[in-house]
């Protein structure tokens, strides 16, 4: 009897199905190309909508907001309606989404401003110094911009946290960082080769979903992990007497 119970803990109940390969949960890579081959035709459309979203300028960052609301879902495996996802992340997030658009834009003209006056001088520290520094703010920026979007539909957090979240996995993930935005950089220039026609299609929700299935990642090992660890601990606490 014990002997079957030990084979069992060891090799496993000979009597349970084999677990096929579309029950094992797939991440990073195979998620992507997974979700890219099941949903071609609605990321094609969420690229369209997101296109017509930004037409009226002041709507570009709740419109980025229900993008990457869709985007989270899909990265989630959960079950995505296209229109009602979308304006779910669009109007809940629409304060926060539109602020930090204005500061992502307010950022962007001063980085470009700053970098033509270094530039102006000739030559000396001031302008080497300068324009360097610049530089690497305006490079830091965009690694954040990785995380920003998502951080923002997916936890109830402060702009100022997202901010700070943001720049904390930006350091934290560094190379890896750096690799999503150097990829998301060759979409986007592939997509110019072809005449802008594949970024008009589907190039924003490429590179969005390849955003949002590596931040799922992170996510899940620094933040989701950490709360679920909180949730055990007050489980486990013991009720004062």
């Amino acid at each position: 009897m014990f002997g079957n119970f030990f084979n069992r803990m060891y090799y496993g109940d000979p009597r349970r199905p084999d677990l096929k390969a579309d029950d094992i949960p797939k991440k990073g890579v195979s998620l992507f190309f997974d979700i890219l081959k099941n949903n071609f035709w609605q990321l094609i459309s969420l690229n369209l909508l997101l296109i017509v979203s930004c037409i009226p300028i002041v709507t570009i960052g709740p419109a980025l907001a229900g993008f990457n609301n869709v985007l989270r879902n899909h990265a989630l495996n959960r079950n995505v309606w296209l229109w009602n996802d979308f304006k779910d992340g669009f109007v809940k997030n629409f304060k926060q989404s539109f602020i930090i658009t204005l500061i992502n834009a307010l950022a962007a003209f001063i980085l470009i401003n700053n970098y033509k006056i270094y530039s102006s001088y000739s030559t000396g520290f001031i302008k080497i110094a300068g324009s360097y520094i610049t530089i690497f703010i305006g490079f830091i920026l965009v690694l954040m911009n990785v995380y920003i979007y998502p951080l923002m539909v997916t936890y109830d957090l402060k702009i100022k946290h997202i901010y700070k979240n943001a720049l904390i996995f930006s350091i934290i993930k560094l190379p890896q960082t750096i690799g999503i935005v150097l990829l998301s950089l060759l979409l986007f220039g592939l997509c110019i080769l072809f005449a802008f026609i594949p970024l008009i299609v589907i190039g924003f929700s490429l590179v969005g979903l390849a955003i949002n299935v590596y931040d799922r990642s992170v996510f899940e090992k620094y933040i989701d992990s950490r709360v679920n660890q909180g949730d055990k601990k007050m489980e486990d606490k013991p009720e004062n007497q």
